[in-house]
């Protein structure tokens, strides 16, 4: 009896609150910066309206871009399977001579009913700023130079574009694990880390632009 009243009370819970439910259009925001804005598809798949707020952020305090971004609506109401657009515009003036990277959040919350509770949801995704005149390569990783010194591995990117990689990574042909500790590696960005052997060669996992792993595993050799 004890175990139907609590099944009772939580199916009673459950119906009380109000769960937002969108999709995105895709997994990356991507401004071109010469075009005037990017518009951004966000659609209610939900059978409630809901609130959706977007904001941008920096990645780290290193390199503050954020700001430099406006984005309408920041706010907005979207109806049960209605879509809305979002745009992403690049203030005037702002220029970059490489590609920028920063995070994209979506957050949806139920317009709840008398007596439910708003369960907000969040989706948070990349964002890829292009600057103008940047000839988009299909194979970033190729300019991804590494080398080892000492008890460090160095992994630079010496293109002009974000290089979009699964973090762990595995040394050959002695199949250690080890991670760069994020999803990227900016222009000209330099990480470490630190190594228990010499190595003459890694494995990557390469992401497309939209964050999805590729097909096959890439080898770099390592210069010593």
């Amino acid at each position: 009896m004890k175990i139907l009243k609590g099944m009772i009370f939580l199916i009673l819970l459950i119906s009380h609150f109000s769960h937002a439910s969108f999709q995105l259009e895709t997994m990356t925001v991507i401004l071109d910066s010469e075009e005037p804005r990017k518009i951004f598809n966000v659609k209610n798949t939900g059978s409630e309206p809901i609130l959706l707020s977007t904001k941008v952020s920096d990645l780290d305090k290193q390199h503050e871009i954020a700001k430099n971004i406006i984005i309408t609506p920041p706010i907005t109401r979207i109806e049960p399977d209605q879509s809305q657009n979002i745009n992403f515009i690049l203030k005037d003036g702002i220029e970059f001579d490489d590609e920028q990277i920063l995070k994209a959040s979506f957050q949806g919350i139920g317009v709840a009913k008398v007596n439910s509770t708003k369960m907000p949801i969040r989706q948070d995704i990349a964002m890829l700023i292009i600057p103008k005149g940047l000839t988009i390569e299909r194979e970033p990783w190729k300019n991804l130079e590494v080398k080892q010194v000492n008890n460090q591995l160095i992994l630079k990117n010496n293109g002009k574009q974000v290089i979009r990689m699964a973090p762990a990574f595995s040394s050959l042909p002695s199949n250690n694990g080890y991670s760069i500790g994020q999803f990227y590696i900016r222009p000209q960005e330099e990480i470490k880390v630190d190594v228990k052997e010499k190595l003459t060669e890694i494995q990557i996992s390469p992401l497309s632009r939209y964050g999805f792993k590729l097909a096959g595993d890439i080898k770099m050799k390592v210069n010593n």
